[in-house]
């Protein structure tokens, strides 16, 4: 999938990578509206998460197929494919499946959470600061961990904890030579 890091890397991206990212970065957009709107995103949420989801698993999947490196599409086509069968599957439900949509969001937080503590753990190997990176990786998990469990309490609160969720998932916390950046991915 497509990673940046700033906005020079996206001019420099080919088409169907800045699709994907630019699809991505929808999904923050329906997490406000979440927050906002929660009775009104609700109906529409199968559309809001699933055209996003579709939109950027098929740019990722062009844009892995269509690299030079063969390594470098192997950790991304994966993950295209599974973000694409879950958005048609997310469109295919309807908009009855605010719970569905939420259990789903929180595994694909845990696994973003999983990668995000590898990222941590070779951080404290190599001695680096990681305790804001492990905030938010934990504040991340949390969420997750939230969204999963007991989803059908309540489904206004499910929807603000889908919101937050939604406007943190593309975004990720690392550090370069000493300094802590985000990058967003796709």
């Amino acid at each position: 999938m497509a990673t940046v890091h700033s906005l020079k890397d996206i001019k420099e991206s080919k088409l169907s990578s800045k699709i994907a990212l630019a699809a991505m970065l929808l999904l923050p957009l329906a997490g406000v509206g979440c927050l906002v709107f929660p009775s009104y995103v609700e109906e529409a949420l199968p559309l809001l998460l699933g055209l996003p989801m579709v939109l950027t698993a098929v740019s990722s999947i062009v844009a892995a197929i269509r690299g030079r490196s063969v390594d470098e599409g192997r950790s991304t086509l994966g993950s295209a494919i599974v973000m694409l069968i879950l958005g048609l599957v997310v469109i295919a439900h309807g908009p009855d499946n605010t719970l569905f949509i939420g259990i789903v969001w929180g595994l694909l937080g845990l696994v973003k959470a999983a990668q995000e503590f590898d990222g941590i753990f070779a951080d404290i190997k190599s001695h680096e600061p990681f305790a804001v990176s492990l905030a938010v990786c934990i504040f991340e998990l949390v969420l997750a961990v939230l969204l999963i469990l007991n989803p059908s309490a309540n489904i206004e609160h499910h929807l603000l904890l889908l919101g937050i969720q939604l406007i943190t998932y593309p975004f990720t916390l690392y550090r370069e030579h000493g300094k802590l950046k985000i990058e967003a991915e796709a």
